[in-house]
């Protein structure tokens, strides 16, 4: 597969050996896509062969026992999916059909779980959009990626793709409700002493939204070890259910708050530097089911942000 190939025109396009490719893709696993496809694998091998010699290059390659897309393969990918997703949105709109295709996308696990049911419910009612969910914990660009949008826990930055931001995020301090007359008498040194401090990690360490608390409450003590969460979800889901101290973003725990499951002790609350934003390529958005989705997410998050308090007199004495 080293001779250069010719042009490949409509006449010559391997439209089964592209299916078979993006299923194979998407599952990384040529026996799953063949379950999916209800063919069977040597079928799918075929095609995939196929289309590696009518494109002259590799689109997968072996790693031990798992399967890789090449360069090639996650370029092809990128192709691949829109073109599939519009010939499949075109042939239900000429049945009569209004589909708004299917959606991939690639969500925070805390946002997933915390934020996005009511979203892609509606996405799926209104518009009629197919989705399909992957919780990366780190994503920051939709390069070599099969996902059509993205929201990403973030700093502000320059990107050629489209970013907008849904909040920035505000850390506050909170625990159980039971809990948080005693908090807020002893005060928040003596608070630390006592209770069980419970840590989030992210990509500034796990000590991060504690620091920027501590600082802007004014308090300067070493945290104790307490106990480390992968994510703010199981952080303040622990927080409700056992008890603890957790600094978390306010409109994270919103709903907590409101049911009274966590409370504030303190009226603080400071910017991390962080933010949730939605990513897509440029290009994705003329797709409708992108479109129904960054309408969704920019009605949904498009209120004001929560005013941010400063420490008070009260509780600044009582820490």
């Amino acid at each position: 597969m080293t001779s250069q190939p010719a042009p490949i025109d409509r006449r010559r396009l391997p439209l089964n050996s592209l299916r078979a490719f993006e299923a194979a893709a998407r599952q990384m696993s040529f026996t799953r896509a063949a379950e999916g496809l209800g063919v069977t694998q040597s079928a799918i091998s075929r095609h995939i062969l196929n289309l590696e010699e009518l494109i002259g290059a590799r689109v997968f390659e072996r790693r031990g026992s798992a399967l890789a897309l090449t360069r090639a393969g996650q370029d092809l990918l990128l192709a691949v999916i829109p073109a599939l997703d519009g010939l499949q949105t075109g042939l239900n709109a000429v049945c009569g059909i209004d589909r708004g295709g299917t959606l991939r996308l690639a969500l925070p696990p805390s946002f997933a779980c915390r934020m996005a049911a009511p979203i892609i419910e509606t996405c799926r009612a209104e518009g009629g959009v197919a989705i399909e969910i992957d919780t990366p914990y780190v994503l920051d660009s939709l390069d070599h990626t099969a996902h059509d949008a993205a929201v990403v826990f973030s700093r502000p930055r320059v990107t050629d793709q489209v970013m907008d931001l849904l909040w920035m995020e505000e850390l506050t301090l909170l625990c159980r409700p039971d809990a948080a007359a005693r908090v807020a008498g002893a005060g928040l040194a003596e608070a630390l002493r006592v209770e069980t401090v419970l840590h989030v990690r992210n990509e500034g360490g796990r000590h991060t939204a504690w620091a920027e608390f501590l600082r802007a409450a004014g308090v300067s003590r070493p945290l104790p070890q307490g106990i480390v969460f992968d994510t703010a979800h199981m952080a303040l889901d622990f927080a409700a259910r056992e008890g603890g101290l957790v600094v978390a973003d306010k409109r994270l725990a919103a709903r907590d708050l409101a049911d009274g499951r966590l409370a504030a002790p303190f009226d603080l609350s400071t910017p991390s530097g962080f933010g949730y934003f939605m990513l897509f390529r440029p290009d994705d958005l003329q797709r409708e089911a992108v479109r129904i989705f960054r309408r969704r997410l920019l009605t949904e998050f498009a209120v004001a942000e929560p005013a941010r308090t400063g420490w008070n007199e009260r509780t600044e004495g009582a820490a």
